[in-house]
């Protein structure tokens, strides 16, 4: 995805959680990738990439699945789906600050400081107050990663509640 604008990123809800990824070509075929619901393959895939290892899971049946259902999503529902396209807009480093701020807010929700209701608000917060660069080295990734976490830091060691 690097280098993809997010004009070119729509996102769909599955609930079946059946198709994994879709690629569109500029054809107007699309190209799907199914598997049953198992967090079994990708880490197979994972550990074994490139090779594709045995998972354990068992062959997904087309003709059990009869029909498969797509909805657009709710961005109110999740905010932080339109907090990443805006991040993507944004450009530069807003992604992995955007990134870093999140997984700050998931670990303290994980470690019941915050509610889960609470983290969209500390990842805009974040985009908002660490300043963005152009991504043009790993090292200001690096930094602006850590500046993103040093700002949570410091935004979750005030009151939040």
């Amino acid at each position: 995805l690097f280098h993809t604008t997010s004009e070119k990123i729509t996102v769909v809800i599955h609930p079946q959680s059946i198709i994994h990824s879709m690629v569109e070509y500029v054809d107007g075929s699309v190209l799907a990738q199914l598997g049953n619901p198992d967090m079994r393959t990708p880490i197979a895939y994972a550990l074994g990439f490139p090779a594709r290892w045995e998972s354990g899971v068992e062959p997904l049946d087309l003709f059990d699945i009869k029909s498969l259902h797509f909805e657009a999503p709710d961005t109110d529902r999740f905010p932080c789906l339109r907090i990443a396209r805006e991040a993507m807009i944004m450009g530069g480093t807003a992604t992995t600050i955007l990134n870093a701020a999140n997984e700050e807010a998931v670990a303290a929700f994980l470690e019941e400081r915050i509610p889960f209701t609470m983290i969209p608000e500390i990842i805009e917060k974040a985009l908002e107050n660490v300043t963005t660069r152009p991504a043009n080295s790993i090292d200001v990734v690096l930094e602006d990663d850590a500046n993103s976490r040093a700002y949570v830091g410091r935004l979750l060691s005030v009151d939040v509640s």
